[in-house]
């Protein structure tokens, strides 16, 4: 697997943010907004007026948080990759993207009512210590019972179903991979990540060391998929 230092995990998004929304909808049959969708409303469930997306990427989930609020809560989305954050600029002005590290938030302690992570924990993990670094700051800017909303890939419970997920996932990277040749690497490495992720129980666990309260996971596409709810 390719290096997992923050440095070579930007370098990635550089070759591939140009397809990555279309390589997002196609390796999840189209099934990705509606995930987003999901997250997006229980983050937004005790109504916040001011949420963080971490690691927005090109901004799919800060645009969905931003349209099932119909405009009524700040949003603020964070990602260490320029390239990215250009691209998510350009699809919105409804939100502020600003470039930061997902371990250092910019922010006051207690700024946020909601704190949302899509498809990232993965890359941020290096161990369960690792991880917990990352949410014990994200449970520092959110405010006393400010909501935590992660949206990850899993690890599924039942073997057959797990062997036959991670199976797709290396079969359906290969026209993407063929279609990208010179980023290869990117993909390998980000289906590497998906492998390697916890089940919802273990991620339950790291999310409670972290300070949070009320963990609930709600599984999806028969535990592949996994929406986190925290409570500081």
């Amino acid at each position: 697997m390719p290096d997992k230092n923050p440095n070579a995990i930007s370098g990635f998004y550089d070759g591939i943010f140009h397809c990555y929304d279309a390589a997002n909808v196609f390796l999840t049959l189209g099934l990705d907004g509606r995930w987003r969708r999901k997250a997006a409303l229980l983050a937004l469930a005790s109504k916040p007026e001011h949420i963080l997306d971490v690691c927005c990427g090109t901004g799919s989930l800060s645009i969905e948080l931003n349209r099932l609020s119909m405009g009524r809560a700040s949003i603020t989305s964070l990602d260490f990759n320029e390239a990215m954050l250009s691209k998510a600029r350009a699809k919105t002005s409804a939100v502020s993207f600003i470039r930061g590290e997902a371990d250092a938030l910019p922010f006051p302690d207690g700024t946020f009512d909601a704190l949302t992570l899509s498809f990232a924990a993965r890359n941020l993990n290096d161990g369960g210590a690792g991880l917990k670094k990352y949410f014990n700051e994200f449970h520092r800017v959110l405010r006393p019972g400010g909501v935590f909303v992660n949206l990850e890939t899993s690890r599924p419970g039942n073997r057959l179903i797990r062997s036959l997920f991670h199976a797709y996932v290396r079969l359906a990277t290969v026209p993407v991979r063929f279609l990208s040749p010179t980023h290869r690497a990117a993909y390998d490495f980000l289906a590497g990540t998906i492998a390697d992720f916890y089940p919802p129980e273990e991620l339950s666990a790291i999310i409670l060391e972290a300070g949070f309260s009320k963990v609930e996971a709600h599984t999806l596409m028969f535990g592949a998929i996994a929406i986190h709810s925290a409570i500081k």
